[in-house]
């Protein structure tokens, strides 16, 4: 049976046999885990298991939608895709914005299906019912702005591309996947998963509608959407819509969080040389959005490279804290130039300004040899000349383009302590050593120190005493957590929530509207809870236990050496109470953090054991 908002089908390609299929999917089986980032989840579980080595044929790419996908909903875009990550050997997903989920939905598919690898470089042609893997040898070696190019002039502009570049080519351990020369699904590698597959690109175009069950009533959510985003604050909706995620930069070096000299440090002393307004007057030249975004956060901006204007959508927040002072840089030119980089290599930004400040404190204590580069803070001319040794992996780029973790068991000598990373993902731009609730945030993600999961430090600062340990500070975060998965279910952005306050309740009335489904936000939120358990079924098949919802040991052992949390770290003591109580109201065994066969049966999850 087929609801509104889906299109009841996943098309599943095998790249090793060449073989194309359509799959037919059933509510009973599929309906609780929503769709999106749900939908991975359990194809994931299904299609992989404890042995199965990311790099391998035998690994899957899901490439999922929402229900939400494609439809006119402000911001519903986004497609969650999923696998098993070659940079932490363990769940990986990775959120997109742009047009592709959009276009996937309107050419009949609610889930891209990956399997096998291909002998020679192919990219997948996917025109409604028209599917075709073809040669891409002429793609292969090009920059993800060229493959772009090349693709859309063959096809036509109105093609929507996700494609990699040299880094995942090169089996770089975070490489990304690049859409619409610039949104990105960065995150945990899914790029050299590409690249092992000698997959190129995916290119779609769909001229089918996403029918919805009542769009009188979906239509007036949206208009009483739009009119609350313009009208609710209107000083802080112009803020955002100038500095889209840049507004963050400011805020974090104000509560003294932002990450500098590779996290040692929480303040920056030139960081009004690289913030939001800094952005808008040298560099910005434009605003970009998402499929039927009326907030768009995307800002393009203007950067040289080889004598030449190009355009990048950005810098973000994540991007210029992490290419910026996380690594010494003080100007915002250099850090768009490096972001334009990462860009055309297919790097994701945030790893790679992790993996430059982690090499960076290592030439500081003479743990690493750099090939003749000058590896000192604030070396805008080596980090641009690092990025491309890393996406090509030449030289000391060959060690770095595994990931801190493996590039610290690698140079030994102590450098484990610079290794900024959970689950060996590393970790995004908020310095937590004052914010307990946002250490836990990251230690506690499936997927290793991200934030998607999580920016609890925003309200423990505003509604608590920020370095207190509670209880209270638990329940938030796990509140947290089901609500921010659930907009990877959904298939629509959560900026319109978390930055435009949009109330959380009409994501649920969307769904109703979309689907026809009378599903409460109650209900909804325990599905995301089922789905969050299932990734962490995921990971604890592959080894993971309570020894791995660990912050990195610089948040323990090492006391803010400057600024106004001078002297301040996290207590490790204080920190095993907040496992402790997070375990307890999560349903999981608090010697091995695995969920208890009660939790897995309540949330519908048997088959798991």
């Amino acid at each position: 049976m087929i609801f509104r908002g889906y299109t009841g089908k996943f098309l599943l390609v095998d790249l090793s046999k060449k073989a194309i299929k359509t799959i037919e999917w059933n509510k009973e089986d599929w309906l609780p885990f929503i769709g999106g980032r749900g939908f991975g989840a359990k194809i994931i579980w299904e299609m992989t298991d404890k042995s199965t080595e990311p790099l391998s044929p035998n690994n899957v790419v899901a490439i999922n939608a929402g229900p939400l996908t494609g439809t006119h909903i402000p911001g519903a875009g986004r497609v969650s895709i999923t696998s098993i990550s070659p940079l932490t050997n363990i769940w990986a997903d990775s959120s997109m914005g742009g047009y592709f989920g959009a276009e996937m939905k309107h050419a009949g598919y609610d889930v891209i299906i990956l399997k096998g690898a291909n002998k020679e470089p192919k990219y997948l042609s996917i025109e409604d019912d028209d599917i075709e893997l073809k040669k891409a040898d002429e793609l292969w070696g090009r920059d993800t702005y060229k493959t772009e190019s090349m693709l859309k002039k063959d096809l036509g502009d109105n093609v929507r591309i996700m494609c990699i570049g040299p880094a995942g080519e090169n089996l770089v351990k975070f490489a990304s996947i690049n859409h619409e020369f610039g949104r990105q699904s960065g995150r945990t590698g899914i790029g050299a998963i590409f690249g092992a597959k000698k997959l190129k690109a995916i290119t779609v175009r769909g001229t089918k509608d996403v029918k919805v069950a009542d769009l009188l009533r979906l239509n007036k959510r949206i208009d009483y959407t739009i009119d609350f985003m313009r009208n609710n604050d209107k000083d802080w909706h112009e803020i955002f819509l100038r500095h889209g995620t840049m507004t963050t930069y400011e805020w974090c070096q104000s509560i003294s969080a932002l990450p500098t000299k590779n996290f040692k440090e929480t303040e920056f002393e030139k960081w009004n040389e690289s913030d939001g307004f800094s952005m808008e007057k040298r560099i910005k030249v434009g605003k970009k959005a998402c499929h039927c975004c009326t907030s768009p956060c995307g800002n393009i901006s203007k950067v040289q490279h080889n004598n030449q204007n190009n355009f990048i959508v950005g810098p973000d927040y994540e991007t210029a804290g992490l290419l910026g002072p996380n690594c010494g840089i003080e100007d915002i030119e250099s850090i768009a130039q490096a972001n334009y980089l990462c860009d055309i290599y297919g790097l994701d930004t945030i790893s790679t300004g992790n993996v430059i400040g982690f090499a960076m404190e290592c030439y500081e204590n003479g743990l690493l040899g750099t090939d003749g580069l000058k590896l000192e803070w604030g070396n805008a001319t080596a980090m641009m000349q690092l990025i491309e040794m890393i996406a090509y992996r030449q030289g000391i780029g060959n060690i770095l383009a595994e990931g801190v973790k493996k590039a610290a068991e690698y140079i030994e000598n102590g450098s484990e302590m610079f290794t900024m990373h959970v689950k060996g993902l590393e970790q995004s731009a908020y310095e937590t050593r004052g914010a307990p609730g946002m250490t836990l945030a990251y230690a506690t993600s499936d997927v290793g120190a991200h934030h998607s999961r999580s920016t609890i430090i925003s309200w423990e600062i505003k509604n608590t005493d920020r370095f207190s340990v509670s209880e209270e500070k638990v329940e938030k975060q796990i509140e947290l957590e089901h609500q921010r998965s659930l907009f990877d279910a959904l298939g629509t952005c959560r900026f319109q929530w978390c930055e435009l306050r949009l109330p959380l309740n009409i994501f649920a009335q969307f769904f109703r509207a979309v689907t026809g489904l009378r599903t409460s936000l109650e209900s909804l939120l325990v599905a995301s809870e089922r789905i969050f358990n299932l990734t962490r079924m995921i990971n604890v098949r592959r080894g993971i236990t309570k020894k791995d919802d660990i912050p990195p040991k610089r948040v323990f052992m090492e006391e803010i050496p400057s600024g106004e949390l001078k002297g301040r770290k996290m207590q490790y003591e204080g920190f095993k109470a907040m496992i402790s109580w997070y375990y307890d109201l999560r349903g999981w065994d608090q010697e091995t953090g695995i969920p208890t066969r009660e939790t897995l049966e309540k949330l519908g999850l048997s088959f798991v054991l």
